[in-house]
Parts: structure tokens; sequence; C-alpha cells
């Protein structure tokens, strides 16, 4: 499950980059054919205009400059052109009219303006208003039947509402496209890839099993060196899973502390029987050999790329909240959450276990010892996580809690 969810992920990871990228493409592509599109309604709607002009050109009296103004006049209305001048062949002024709506992009059309200079070739410069609206500088030479220059029009071509509408839902059904092919693409991709790879899942499944059967194995010999059987550290590791999971752990911790509970104490290995099993309590000595069992577990474990992650349980189980434990000392917080809550699951299972020093306590008595190590020797929220919520769902009867 594990292989096919990172499968998953990279497919789907790939369908956003993908369609991020021929997105990009398939956008450039389409705004370079809009621009060709809407430069050539520009075109054709500035034609009227140069036949209005040879219209004026033909009768260049004051009676047809005002038919061509009043010409002008309907198309400013209409908002094809939203502002309009018209030159004569010496580039002079001779008609100009513009829209209101003009007025609020004088600035682009006088930059645009600038930047266009009259001569016998048209000029063509789109640029956007508010809300993505399209516009176009135009600017034409006017000729006469003889095809020769006559005068100049020069205009800013709004694109109409139903053509931007036109254009926007050819973006967005474009890109749409992308999307879901992309997609479908990924979904028909995903079982082939399955298929290609499925030695190397079967192979992961079997590698993923064998490192559990060898956390088994090594905790079971840690176990029988111990005098033990092996229910500790299922016990124990049991108690971690709930305590971690009442105090809302992530799965990622939770795994890493399932390891370093079948591990904790690997280190022990190193440690001979002469003190390891001994019955009666430790001399100094004795006790300053069986806390190298930690340094031994770390060197162990750090062997092996897949149990570096059980560190922090096997460094550091040994700490305690009040700094007085060993072997770093750390103190509070600094002791990593993994080796706070198995130190609460694993005290509380020596509590209650038969080992070769000590009979079973009680659960009350139990209970009472984790109590009175709250703030010194264990975290206090894992103790009150602990007690009021892991033990009694391992209990038949809820016990009566120890006052704080």
């Amino acid at each position: 499950m594990h292989v096919h969810r990172k499968l998953i992920i990279r497919l789907f990871l790939a369908w956003i980059l993908l369609s991020v990228l021929i997105g990009s493409v398939v956008f450039f592509m389409e705004m370079r054919k809009i621009d060709a599109y809407v430069v050539a309604l520009a075109l054709e709607k500035s034609r009227d205009f140069e036949r209005d002009h040879g219209k004026f050109l033909n009768n260049p009296d004051q009676l047809h400059l005002e038919r061509l103004r009043e010409e002008t006049r309907k198309h400013i209305k209409d908002e094809h052109f939203i502002a309009v001048n018209l030159y004569n062949w010496d580039r002079e002024l001779i008609v100009e009219a513009s829209h209101p709506t003009a007025f609020l992009i004088e600035k682009e059309i006088s930059k645009h303006r600038r930047d266009m200079v009259m001569t016998d070739d048209a000029h063509f410069q789109r640029f956007y208003g508010k809300g993505g609206q399209i516009f176009v500088m135009v600017q034409i030479p006017l000729k006469t039947t003889g095809r020769e220059t006559a005068g100049y029009f020069e205009g800013v071509y709004k694109v109409d509402p139903r053509t931007m509408a036109e254009i926007k839902n050819r973006i967005l059904l474009s890109l749409l496209q992308v999307v879901v092919i992309i997609f479908f693409t990924a979904l028909a991709i995903y079982p082939i890839f399955l298929f290609l790879n499925r030695g190397l899942i079967r192979l992961t499944g079997d590698l993923f099993h064998a490192n559990i059967g060898m956390l088994k194995v090594l905790g079971g010999a840690i176990a029988k060196r111990d005098s033990d059987t092996n229910t500790h550290n299922y016990r124990v590791t049991i108690y971690a899973i709930r305590l971690a999971e009442a105090v809302g752990l992530q799965r990622e911790y939770i795994a890493c502390l399932i390891k370093g509970s079948f591990l904790h104490d690997v280190g022990k290995i190193a440690i001979g029987d002469r003190i390891l099993l001994k019955p009666g309590k430790l001399t100094d000595q004795e006790t300053a050999i069986m806390k190298t069992h930690v340094r031994h577990g770390v060197d162990i474990i750090d062997h092996y790329e897949w149990l570096k992650d059980a560190s922090d349980v096997v460094r550091y189980h040994h700490e305690k909240f009040d700094g007085s434990g060993y072997e770093a000392g750390l103190k509070g917080h600094d002791i990593p959450i993994n080796a706070r809550i198995f130190a609460v699951a694993d005290v509380f299972d020596a509590l209650t276990s038969r080992r070769p020093y000590k009979e079973p306590f009680a659960l009350e008595a139990a209970m009472r010892i984790l109590t009175e190590g709250r703030g010194s020797f264990f975290d206090p929220m894992l103790i009150d996580s602990f007690l009021w919520t892991v033990l009694p769902m391992g209990a038949k009867e809820t016990p009566k809690l120890p006052s704080r």
C-alpha cells in the first residue's frame, strides 16, 4: 500500500507539473492566435474610415468634412473605437473624436501613441485595461483608389463584450482540455506502471516484512538474554502506541516509536550475564556498566539505515523530565517526544511485570508510583493522558485513580 500511495502521489505531482507547463505553452499559443484575431477585427473596422475618408477626398469641402465627423461619431457611439484621429496627407489633424471610456485609459493611449510613427505601413499595439479588457491601438495609412497615401487613421479599438466572452471561454476551454487530457493520461499510465513495477512492489513488500521480522527477532533475542519472554516488547509497544495516539502524535512518529519500543534495550546484548541477570541490587560499578547498554544500542542500530529513526527511543528512554536521567542528562521538552512516551510505558510495564529481582506491583501501586514521578521523572501531560486515557482502555473496570 505504501508503494501504491507513493506512486499515486508522484503521478498527481506530475499531473500538476505537466498541467502548469503544457498549460502555459497552450496559453501562450492561444494568446498569439487571439492577438491575430483581435488585430484582424480592428483592421476590418478601420476600413470603414478609409471609405469615409475617400468620400471626403473626392469632395474636400466643409459639408463632406462634417459628414466625415458625423460618421466618426457613430463609430465612437457604437464603441467599436473609443478614440479616433484622422489626419490629412500633411499629418494635420482634421477629425478628432473620443468616447468617455477613453479618458479612463488616457495614459495608456498617450504612451502607445508616442511609440507609433505615421508611415505608409500599418501599426498595431495591443494593451489591456481594467478587468482584462483588450484594446488595440491602430495606425494605418488611408489610401486613394490609386493606392496613394492621402491621410492617416489613428484609433483605439475596444473589443466588444461578446468577443471578450468568447476569448475567455476559448482560453478556459483550451486549458481545461489540457488538464483533463493529462489527468486521464495519468490514470491510463497508473496500471501500466503497476504492471511494469510489479516485481519491485513485491520485493518492497518482502523487504518490509523482512524488516518487521528482524524487529521481532532482535526483540526476542534481547528478551531471552534478559530472562524475559518476548511479551514484554509487545506489551510496552502497545502501551506506547496507545499513549501516542491519545496525545495525537503523527503517524510518522508512531512508526519510529514502534521500532524504538521493540529495540529499546538492544544494547543489553553487550552486557554480561553476571550483571544482566543478577537477582540482587547492582553495585555502583555494575550500574555504570549497565548504563552503557544505551550507547551499545545506538551503535547497533546506526549500522542499519531503516533502524536509525528508532534512535530517539534507544538513546533517550532513560532520560528524566527533571534532567536527572542518563546518558545525555536532557531535561523537559528537550527530550524527544518518542522517548518521553516510551519512558512512561516502559516504567509501567516494569512495575507490573515479574523480574529476577522483584515481584510485580499491583495496578494501584504502579499508578501511584507513576503519579509520584509526574513532573520529575515523567512529562506531566503524558502521565495525565496515560492514567486517564490509556489505562482505562486496557482494564475491564477502570481502577480508582490516585489523587495528584
